[in-house]
């Protein structure tokens, strides 16, 4: 039975939908799935350990390790024993740039095993030097074909050297049913929660994500007393290094500041302008945020794509999004189901919150219900798995 062999660094919630995908495609056509993590854990990313049996086979090389300790030569003599215990026909590597994805693109050619890079690197995120982009192309030529999720992925792939006709697209979907179904039934059980709306930013708490601008933005315009957001709060949810920076930021700007979701609290004072921080969350909890937000922000000042916004999506909500972002780039028409902004101008960002908070209910639940149009059309589950197939029978 040939054999698939699917590598990341570390598996979460985001790589299991995709691998599942992948297994329902290629289960009829006789071929076998083995997802190859390289570690049981990263310093990123505070998982909960995934134990529901799979239809797949999973292979972890360093169980009991953290990806970003283990040095480049374990990890290399690691990947290369795995590989041969699997002895894949194909691999669909994450990138190029780790050693762990270095090691398997060396693997499969020196066996004969068709090698797919996975990508959503963009020619737009961050600033290019030519000789790292020489040498990215000595990588990406060594590779049998793409995976992708935009086009512009695609594009900076043709730019390094990979033909077009060998990239496939979609490699950045989610789960997309595990969301509706999860915010519907949240929904459903929740009918008498009385909460005043509230845009929903997820993210870790870095620079590039640009909340401290958000933060900014929904400040001064809430000051303005003909502003629609009075009437709006705002949740942050996620954690990382700028997490205490932001509480201080949004309680200097006269915001109260909340350590909880907006359903943990009692809201007394229905005048007060909240900015809720719950932290880090499980998957299992995502959907619970989703179906109470009245709309979802993303304000990155470059992002390569932002699964966060196929969830939001899934759940039926509105998107507000940095253009430079690759989601809104294939999935915010504007105008239809979001807006997308400049994230370096706060004014932008808040004349788009505004934009959302002056319509009518039916106005965003009709948004919303675009989201989960166009998310299915554009980015359905199985994409993964259909793309994989495409790139491996190419």
């Amino acid at each position: 039975m040939p054999t698939l062999a699917i590598q990341f660094a570390r598996l979460g919630p985001y790589h299991l939908a995709r691998i599942d995908a992948a297994a329902n495609a290629l289960k009829g056509l006789d071929w076998k799935v083995v997802a190859l993590e390289t570690a049981g854990s990263d310093s990123t990313y505070a998982w909960d350990e995934e134990t529901e049996q799979q239809s797949w086979e999973r292979r972890t090389i360093f169980p009991n390790e953290t990806w970003e300790s283990i040095p480049p030569r374990r990890v290399k003599f690691g990947m290369t024993d795995g590989l041969n215990q699997i002895q894949p026909n194909a691999v669909a590597i994450s990138g190029w740039g780790s050693p762990d994805a270095r090691a398997c693109l060396a693997w499969c050619k020196r066996h004969g095993a068709k090698a797919i890079v996975m990508s959503e690197t963009r020619q737009a995120d961050g600033n290019r030097a030519w000789w790292k982009e020489q040498i990215k192309k000595r990588l990406v030529s060594q590779f049998d074909a793409g995976l992708v999720g935009a086009l512009s992925h695609r594009d900076y792939l043709v730019k390094l050297g990979l033909s077009p006709e060998a990239i496939q697209l979609g490699y950045n979907v989610v789960d997309n049913h595990y969301f509706t179904i999860e915010a519907n039934r949240f929904r459903r059980e929740n009918t008498s929660l009385m909460l005043r709306p509230y845009f929903l930013a997820l993210n870790r708490f870095i620079e590039r994500k640009n909340l401290d601008r958000l933060v900014s933005a929904y400040a001064e315009t809430t000051r303005n007393t003909d502003s629609k957001l009075k009437g709006w709060d705002l949740c942050l949810l996620g954690d990382g290094p700028l997490m205490s920076q932001l509480k201080i930021q949004a309680a200097a700007a006269g915001l109260n500041v909340a350590e909880v979701a907006p359903w943990e609290t009692v809201q007394e004072d229905q005048g007060e302008t909240t900015v809720f921080f719950p932290g880090f969350r499980q998957i299992e909890e995502l959907p619970h945020f989703y179906a109470h937000a009245s709309c979802f922000v993303h304000p990155a000042i470059e992002e390569p794509w932002g699964l966060v916004i196929n969830e939001a999506m899934a759940c039926g909500l509105p998107i507000l999004s940095s253009a430079n972002v690759g989601a809104a780039e294939e999935l915010v028409d504007d105008g239809v189901n979001g807006w997308t902004f400049n994230a370096s101008d706060s004014g932008q960002i808040a004349e788009a919150m505004n934009r959302i908070a002056a319509l009518e209910f039916e106005q965003i639940s009709a948004l919303g219900q675009a989201s989960l149009r166009i998310l299915e059309e554009r980015c359905p589950t199985e994409a993964f798995g259909e793309g994989l197939w495409s790139a491996i029978s190419s």
